[in-house]
């Protein structure tokens, strides 16, 4: 061919097959590419080259080819690189637990350095709570009025007859930080003051220890109330609470009073005085002695009565609606003593202390 037919040639043609695939009737030949314009009997002298050597290297392809990939690349000589899934590390849930639970507790400061001072109840560094404790000196029979709006009171019996011990501990040191559940104490005289005021961050319980004759007057909106061998005049409220009372001896004039928990007394009672059990929807277990006489007021709106142990008293039931009611005059004709036993929805056992066990579990 001249050079002047070739300079008609198209440089910017391109073969439409891969180089050197085998495709049909033309397998094992290499396209040659052959000028435009060149004559027929030009076009026949061309010959074949030879076939290119085979490659293992990778197939780098020609554009646009979307066909199959050639041989090299088939057949698992090729792996495609595995794909990782973007994820968090262990120490990454380990942190933000950590920061959880500081918050929980009210903050990294307070979850670990909780020292109190003043009226504030102290942690050590190892973090146990340790009680704030306040002692008082009386001369005479104290009168205790504790008010403890989210935690227990436990009231119980000292050596000595001068001294009152009150101390408040933590029990709410996972999700609130211990200084912020305050106890506030004071004394006028023979009576003595002692709070531990709900501001919603933090709860303590209340441990008071008093001599066997003390007079109390003792509030909870949260929680139980114990009293153990006080012998005096006791007014007790609980709100969402029980009332335990164990080995007492009740004076004067005594209210003992719960909204959605129960009532178990056993103990005595003075020859004089008015003894009231309300509660409004728990079950009221009072054991008493045959004696001092008294007389017995008991109701009960839709529970049951049982004072088998006393024969003398007796039994009504209201035809028109559940519940019960109960009086009578126990250990003589001339009771100088009145006890009123109150449930809304729960039950009213009286038992003689001569015949069962005189203690509650």
């Amino acid at each position: 061919m001249s050079d002047q037919e070739m300079q008609f040639a198209d440089p910017d043609w391109k073969p439409s097959q891969q180089l050197g695939a085998k495709t049909g009737s033309q397998e094992g030949e290499t396209f040659t590419p052959q000028p435009i314009n060149a004559d027929r009997r030009e076009q026949s002298q061309w010959k074949a080259a030879p076939p290119p050597p085979h490659q293992q290297a990778a197939y780098g392809g020609i554009p646009p080819y979307t066909g199959q990939a050639p041989q090299q690349m088939q057949g698992g000589a090729f792996r495609q690189r595995p794909y990782r899934r973007g994820g968090r590390g262990l120490w990454f849930w380990i942190i933000l637990a950590f920061i959880i639970i500081g918050l929980m507790s009210g903050g990294f400061g307070s979850a670990f350095n909780r020292f109190g001072d003043g009226g504030r109840i102290d942690q050590q560094p190892g973090g146990q709570v340790v009680p704030q404790t306040r002692l008082f000196t009386v001369t005479g029979t104290p009168t205790l009025v504790i008010n403890d709006d989210s935690g227990a009171i436990n009231v119980q019996t000292s050596n000595s007859s001068t001294s009152v011990t009150v101390q408040a501990t933590n029990n709410d040191g996972f999700f609130h930080n211990p200084n912020d559940a305050q106890l506030n104490a004071s004394q006028n005289g023979n009576t003595i003051n002692a709070s531990v005021p709900d501001n919603g961050r933090g709860s303590a319980d209340i441990t008071v220890t008093v001599p066997q004759d003390s007079n109390l007057q003792l509030t909870t909106a949260n929680g139980d109330i114990q009293v153990n061998g006080i012998s005096g005049q006791m007014t007790l409220t609980a709100n969402d609470g029980n009332v335990q009372m164990t080995n007492d001896a009740l004076t004067g004039q005594s209210n003992i009073t719960t909204t959605g928990g129960d009532i178990n007394f056993a103990g005595t009672i003075d020859k004089s005085g008015m003894y009231q059990f309300q509660s409004g929807s728990g079950s009221i277990n009072v054991i008493l002695p045959g004696t001092p006489a008294f007389h017995l007021d008991a109701s009960t709106n839709s529970g049951s009565i049982a004072a088998s142990d006393f024969p003398s008293v007796h039994m009504q039931s209201n035809n028109s609606r559940s519940g019960a009611k109960a009086n009578g005059n126990i250990g003589g004709n001339s009771p100088g003593a009145t006890v009123t036993l109150n449930s809304d929805t729960g039950d009213i056992n009286l038992h003689q202390a001569s015949k069962v066990n005189s203690s509650f579990p």
